[in-house]
């Protein structure tokens, strides 16, 4: 399917982009890898008028860790995340997540960035950002500041950012707590698709008791959604199978799937309990 008409530009550094973004508030939307905002023009979801390519901006393509934070630039791909030895070994989550996307062909191309803010409810890099707690750099015409993600996604391809901001790096807190990890999707159709449903789940672990929980699901609401209900049940527990399937049920309960032509609510319902089930033996299995 062809793309609809638009206009391009390429920025040399982050104020230009905010500039061209500024100018044109209802019609300009930006550009980083294009595997995801490019894909949605196709199929006429959007269709903006400008399309900023912010690769040309020097800088952004990065990932580095100092000794208490990770940091994803604009245009790091997700092939770099992938290759990082940090995400590897203190968040396969994250690693898990993106290795999913499509293919290698695509990955290379498509940035971490640029698919959080398409704000499509099934991102598996969404989720599994929501699961770790990242937080966002936001850059726009009064400045910089930060945005927890769990602010970030306002409702289906639908965010936060005001018209002229881009996102500059994504933040994630390295733990020593040394939790255990998992992230688990059910693609239900062509590998280059969405997930139908996907869960990520964390869990640190004290004399044998769970400490702290992080449940967050894909493509389970109108937005990548954590489950707060679901993380406070497993608190003070024994990570053993009757904790699990109770938290399973919680989170199967407390998420609102539409339906639409791939899957009914309701099955997207039943999958939510089944994936955060699997995803919770999974991250209890890999506990240090």
């Amino acid at each position: 399917m062809a793309l609809p008409v638009f206009d391009y530009f390429a920025p040399k550094s982050i104020e230009e982009a905010c500039a061209a973004l500024a100018s044109n508030p209802d019609g300009a939307k930006l550009l980083a890898g294009g595997q995801s905002i490019l894909r949605v023009m196709k199929f006429r979801i959007m269709a903006p008028e400008l399309l900023v390519d912010v690769k040309a901006i020097p800088g952004l393509r990065y990932i580095e860790g100092d000794a208490d934070t990770l940091r994803i630039g604009a245009t790091a791909t997700q092939s770099d995340v992938l290759r990082c030895d940090i995400v590897q070994k203190e968040f396969p989550l994250l690693a898990e997540a993106i290795a999913r996307i499509a293919t290698t062909a695509v990955r290379n191309t498509a940035t971490v960035v640029g698919n959080i803010c398409v704000g499509h409810t099934a991102s598996d890099p969404s989720a599994a950002l929501l699961a770790l707690d990242a937080e966002l750099v936001v850059v726009g015409p009064e400045g910089e500041r930060i945005v927890p993600i769990g602010e970030f996604f306002v409702g289906h391809m639908s965010t936060s950012l005001d018209v002229a901001d881009l996102v500059r790096e994504v933040r994630i807190r390295r733990r020593n707590d040394k939790p255990g990890m998992a992230y688990l999707a059910h693609a239900g159709r062509a590998a280059m698709e969405t997930p139908l449903v996907a869960a990520g789940a964390i869990v640190s672990t004290r004399n044998g008791i769970c400490s702290s929980a992080s449940i967050a699901l894909a493509g389970a609401d109108e937005t990548p959604v954590r489950i707060s209900r679901a993380e406070e049940a497993l608190i003070g527990c024994k990570l053993d199978d009757v904790a699990i399937l109770q938290a399973a049920a919680i989170a199967a309960e407390d998420c609102s799937p539409d339906s639409d032509v791939y899957a009914s609510g309701e099955y997207r319902r039943r999958l939510v309990g089944v994936y955060v089930r699997d995803a919770l033996r999974a991250a209890a299995s890999r506990v240090a």
